[in-house]
């Protein structure tokens, strides 16, 4: 009579111990399986960190259009671009939202306006400002005038490809003389040799720039 209850307690001993072994089998599985998960998620955290980083690294700061006159053709995009990263950030070209038939950077060498050619540089940290008489975004060929209160966006390509889009950028009048466009809004078809242009003293042809204000 006493041998069954024996059995009894071996049986229920050794089903405790297979439920136990299972128990902790499970849970070994559902800790290995989520490891990988959470790899996943903190590279993909890593990524969207880089992304973000990469998306603040270019600033433009009190960006601005020059208004135009209804009869104009050309104007030009001034500011100042900053780098908030540690690495150079060279910008090859742009665009905007203005229907522009020709988009070109513009530098100042010895008092004259040329396209520039090589990338605009801004230095890791540093800026650089964008302004009449100096470098600055040159739109020719336009073919609707922004006017006063308009707002515009403007994208640069980098070196690397990228491109860094900058919205509601303002439209405000800025007065004769602050930057002298010269003869290029007059012959635009040889603008494929901007250089035909690179020998002209904007300082000549004030009186120019004024028609294009009036």
């Amino acid at each position: 009579m006493l041998k069954h209850p024996r059995i009894f307690v071996s049986i229920v001993a050794a089903s405790a111990l297979a439920l136990a072994g299972c128990s902790n089998s499970e849970q070994d599985s559902t800790q290995n399986d989520s490891a990988p998960e959470t790899a996943a998620n903190a590279s993909a955290e890593s990524d969207d960190d880089i992304a973000d980083d990469a998306d603040d690294a270019l600033d433009f700061e009190d960006a601005v259009v020059r208004a135009m006159a209804e009869d104009a053709d050309m104007t030009a995009i001034f500011g100042t671009l900053v780098n908030e990263s540690n690495e150079d950030i060279e910008i090859v070209a742009f665009s905007s939202s203005v229907d522009a038939g020709i988009n070109e950077i513009h530098e100042t060498v010895d008092g004259q306006m040329r396209e520039m050619e090589e990338p605009l540089i801004i230095p890791a940290g540093e800026s650089v400002a964008l302004e009449p008489g100096g470098a600055h975004f040159m739109l020719m060929d336009v073919k609707e005038p922004v006017m006063a209160g308009d707002e515009v966006t403007v994208t640069v390509e980098l070196a690397d490809g990228s491109t860094e889009e900058f919205d509601d950028i303002p439209v405000r009048t800025i007065s004769a003389g602050d930057e002298n466009y010269g003869d290029l809004g007059h012959d635009h078809g040889d603008h494929g040799d901007h250089g035909d242009h690179a020998d002209e003293d904007h300082d000549d042809h004030e009186d120019n720039d004024e028609q294009h204000d009036h």
